[in-house]
């Protein structure tokens, strides 16, 4: 008997959260996305430190009375700007913030006075801040920058060695086709094992949007030695597809186990699995029987 807990489930969630947890990925990616293909000094980020700088005012005027936020309502514009326009947007952000503050918020207002010492020394901090903060987002947009060039690479990467893979199954079933053109029964349980093979590297190189099931990943292992090998109990388990990777190795390597030493070494024999959901967790058992009335 074999058992399973939650550590081999670490990611088995209802429909909802894992699109929602989707959903999250996708926002974070567009703006990853969003801050490489922007150019510094190109209309999108004029914009985007438009939109950033209009954003830092109205937190300023919501803070109209409150002297402390004379210059922290801005800087988190300027973050932003860093980080999705680039450095010329932000420097343009906090130019132009500068002389909102100076000429909206200090008195008297609409007037280019001098600033006593007090002031002057607030201005001069907040200009060594912003200059640390568009450092900061500069750093962070080179990072998304090259994480977004590596991803680009791994996926090409990944598409070639998928194309790769289907071409070298394509010759084996082609050479099995011919060295076993007399015994096609036995010509098609190697295919089977192949798709079987082709299935597991689909799973751990692809992209599976939609959610899998857990009986859907042992009838897929089974299929090569016949679904009516496997007795399957249990309710629909839904598992992302990151779970589904790892978890279609360790079916495989049960399945190959059988195959080689328990009941599917025979003609006989069945392996019975059942699984059961509680508290988050499932906890799966895997028994090799020689039984062959064994049924569902």
């Amino acid at each position: 008997m074999f058992e399973l807990g939650q550590k081999h489930f670490p990611s088995i969630v209802s429909k909802r959260t894992w699109r929602d947890d989707k959903e999250q990925f996708d926002f974070l990616d567009r703006l990853a996305q969003l801050s490489d293909r922007v150019a510094p000094y190109s209309a999108t980020s004029v914009v985007i430190a438009c939109l950033a700088l209009a954003a830092g005012t109205v937190l300023r005027l919501i803070g109209l009375g409150q002297s402390d936020l004379m210059f922290v309502a801005y800087l988190p514009s300027i973050l932003a700007t860093g980080l999705l326009a680039g450095i010329p947007a932000a420097v343009g952000v906090t130019v132009v913030s500068t002389l909102i503050i100076w000429l909206f918020f200090t008195p008297p207002h609409l007037h280019a006075a001098s600033l006593p010492h007090g002031m002057l020394m607030g201005f001069v901090m907040y200009l060594i801040a912003a200059m640390f903060t568009i450092y900061f987002a500069h750093c962070c947009r080179l990072v998304l920058r090259r994480l977004n060039e590596r991803s680009r690479t791994n996926e090409l990467l990944t598409m070639e060695l998928q194309h790769r893979n289907r071409n070298i199954f394509t010759i084996i079933e082609a050479i099995v086709c011919k060295t076993l053109s007399a015994d096609p029964e036995n010509a098609n349980k190697i295919y089977g094992r192949i798709r079987s093979i082709m299935y597991a590297n689909d799973l751990l190189t692809g992209e599976k949007p939609q959610l899998l099931t857990l009986r859907g990943l042992l009838l897929q292992a089974f299929e090569p030695h016949g679904a009516d090998r496997m007795v399957a109990k249990g309710s629909d388990v839904f598992i992302e597809p990151d779970t589904a990777r790892n978890l279609i190795l360790l079916i495989n390597e049960l399945v190959t186990n059988a195959a080689k030493y328990g009941a599917l070494s025979n003609g006989a024999g069945r392996v019975l699995v059942n699984w059961r959901q509680r508290e988050g967790s499932v906890t799966l058992h895997w028994k090799n029987s020689a039984d062959q009335m064994l049924r569902r």
